[in-house]
């Protein structure tokens, strides 16, 4: 009795498996589908390029703003040297 049931469950879950997977295909793409696909990429390549660019831009800045950081750093050191020796 019990493996009957389990049978059964096994053919309508099969059935209705074979049913989902036939109904939403179709044979080819359409044109629309695909102008839509290749824009898509394109907006992707686009964007991928734009980040690689920002990055990029980030880096220097990071690199500048430390040069400018290490700069000013010498400066204090230079100007805390000078002080007494000019109020003297």
């Amino acid at each position: 009795m019990r493996a009957s049931l389990v049978i059964k469950l096994i053919v309508v879950a099969a059935i209705l498996a074979c049913g989902g997977l036939g109904a939403g295909c179709t044979k080819k793409p359409g044109k629309d589908e695909l102008s839509k696909l290749d824009e898509s990429r394109s907006a992707a390549e686009s964007a991928e390029r734009k980040l690689t660019e920002l990055k990029q831009e980030r880096t220097r800045l990071e690199s500048d703003l430390q040069e400018k950081q290490n700069e000013l750093k010498k400066n204090e050191e230079e100007r805390d040297n000078i002080k007494p020796k000019a109020g003297k």
